[in-house]
């Protein structure tokens, strides 16, 4: 049998297009249109492709780079359309205003990082511009694995509680809607916040914002307890304040996922969203994973199709599989030990002891 009707590869310099291959050996491919010459494409969902074309077209430059809006098409793919993207926008104003009278109430222009600093106060201490509700961590489904929706930024608007990725990331939106300089940035399984100290009030260069405890924390700290190498630190994979477009980029990978636990499938789509994403922000552990699982995806029905027999394209897909193992051990990337997971569920049990005292004080 010619192997074109098992499958199809076009090979890009060091990457190349997925498509998958199906049961009658037809390949067809997954890919939107406007990346495959005007064919026509399935996926599970139009509103993932229009997710997906949009923050494309932030990336690529043809729209305007907008974190507000990527993190929006995230979630609103997920919940089928079921956003108003003018309510959210709204929120985000009403809450920027808040900050940016906060500022000037209270005198703060002459401060480098003022803006940050208001945020801190508008996140951990009750004012009327949060209803007189701080920001604060829902310890129930920490890891969102069975409310998916728990770790989005429109859930975090609404009940102002939240997980370690919607919590920065709602901050994050604020910040570049008042254009304050802040960052995202990744610990093992973590998320949080990075500024510059430019009115040096805190021994370190970077101020680290954890919004999760409402504490400012040393990087000491952060490296001790998440075991963060240096060489991870080097391949800016953990405590890398990532650029507005790296934030996008990592929108892809979120919305790959997102795409993965409401179809529970990994296909050409979750390959099309890491592989934009990785152009961007390469050094992205999460978006390689969702690569290599698509990719494994592919690998394993060809086998089956193939009656597992060794053929060049198995050798193939092998040695890309290899290649991304290859490229997350080069960069530091190690699966967390059940050691440092026993520990940091310590250190979460002990931040849910102390968030419930402050709030039964307050």
């Amino acid at each position: 049998m010619n192997i074109l009707k098992k499958f199809l590869v076009a090979v890009y310099t060091t990457s190349f297009i997925l498509v998958t291959f199906v049961s009658n050996a037809q390949a067809q491919a997954s890919i939107p249109p406007e990346l495959t010459d005007g064919v026509q494409i399935e996926t599970q969902s139009s509103l993932y492709n229009a997710a997906y074309l949009e923050i494309s077209d932030m990336l690529d430059g043809k729209q305007s780079l907008s974190i507000k809006r990527a993190v929006f098409l995230a979630e609103w793919a997920y919940l089928d359309g079921k956003l108003n993207y003018e309510k959210y926008c709204n929120t985000i104003d009403s809450a920027a205003n808040f900050v940016k009278r906060f500022i000037r109430a209270n005198q703060m222009e002459k401060y480098k990082t003022a803006k940050n600093l208001a945020l801190i106060e508008y996140f951990f201490r009750p004012y009327s511009g949060n209803g007189y509700k701080p920001f604060t961590y829902n310890f129930n489904d920490t890891e969102a694995t069975e409310d998916f929706t728990k770790q989005f930024v429109t859930g975090v608007m609404q009940t102002h509680s939240g997980q370690c990725r919607s919590l920065p990331m709602y901050y994050r939106v604020l910040a570049e809607a008042i254009d304050a300089e802040a960052y995202i940035t990744y610990a093992p399984q973590h998320v949080f916040i990075r500024y510059r100290d430019e009115d040096n009030f805190f021994p370190e260069d970077w101020v680290n914002v954890e919004l999760t405890t409402h504490q400012l924390t040393p990087e000491f700290w952060i490296k001790e307890n998440f075991e963060i190498t240096e060489k991870a630190i080097e391949n800016k994979i953990y405590l890398h304040p990532l650029t507005a477009k790296e934030t996008v980029a990592s929108q892809l990978a979120d919305l790959a996922f997102g795409y993965w636990n409401k179809y529970r499938v990994y296909d050409d789509f979750t390959w099309l969203c890491v592989n934009k994403s990785l152009e961007y922000y390469p050094q992205h552990p999460k978006a390689l994973i969702i690569k290599g699982k698509s990719l494994e995806v592919v690998y394993m029905k060809y086998l089956a199709y193939n009656e597992y027999v060794i053929d060049e394209y198995t050798l193939f897909l092998e040695s890309k599989l290899k290649e991304i193992s290859t490229e997350l051990e080069r960069l530091g990337w190690e699966q967390m030990s059940e050691e440092l997971s026993n520990k940091l569920d310590k250190v979460g049990e002990e931040a849910k002891r102390k968030q419930t005292i402050k709030l039964q004080t307050e």
